[in-house]
C-alpha cells in the first residue's frame, strides 16, 4: 500500500477548537480507512468506513457551514462549494472502490481523500478562521 496514515500537527490547528476537533477526527477516521485497505478484503468493511466517513464529514461541513454564516464570512459561498464538490467526489471514489477494490483504486482513494482534506485544513479553512 503506496499511502500512508495521516500524522496530525500542530500546524494544521485553525485556532477554533471545535473545528480544529472535528479536524483531527477526520485525521483519526481516514486512518482507520487506512486500516481497513491495507488489511481487510472484506468490502462490507471498508463500505461501514467509508459511510462513516462520510457522515462525519457531512456533520463536519455543517457545523463549518454555520460558523461561516454566524461570522458573516465573506467567503461562504466559495468555501461551500469546496465542501459540496468534496461530497460528491467522495461519494463516486467510494462507488469506484467497492465496484472494483484494486490496490491502485485503493491507494488513489486513500490519496484524493487525505490530499483533499489536508489542503482543505490549511488553505480554505486557515482563512475562514483568519478573517472571522
Amino acid at each position: 500500500m503506496a499511502t500512508q496514515r495521516l500524522i496530525w500537527r500542530d500546524e494544521y490547528l485553525i485556532g477554533v477548537d471545535e473545528l480544529d476537533w472535528e479536524h483531527q477526527d477526520l485525521f483519526q477516521r481516514l486512518n482507520e480507512l487506512h486500516d481497513a485497505l491495507a488489511k481487510s478484503d472484506d468490502l462490507e468493511a471498508i463500505e461501514d468506513c467509508l459511510g462513516e466517513i462520510h457522515a462525519r464529514v457531512e456533520s463536519h461541513f455543517a457545523l463549518e457551514e454555520q460558523y461561516m454564516r454566524a461570522n458573516k464570512f465573506a467567503g461562504y459561498e466559495a468555501h461551500k462549494d469546496e465542501h459540496d464538490e468534496f461530497l460528491e467526489v467522495l461519494v463516486e471514489l467510494a462507488k469506484g472502490i467497492l465496484d472494483s477494490p484494486e490496490p491502485e483504486r485503493r491507494d488513489n482513494l486513500e490519496f484524493q481523500l487525505q490530499a483533499w482534506v489536508i489542503n482543505h485544513v490549511i488553505t480554505s479553512d486557515r482563512d475562514l478562521a483568519t478573517t472571522v
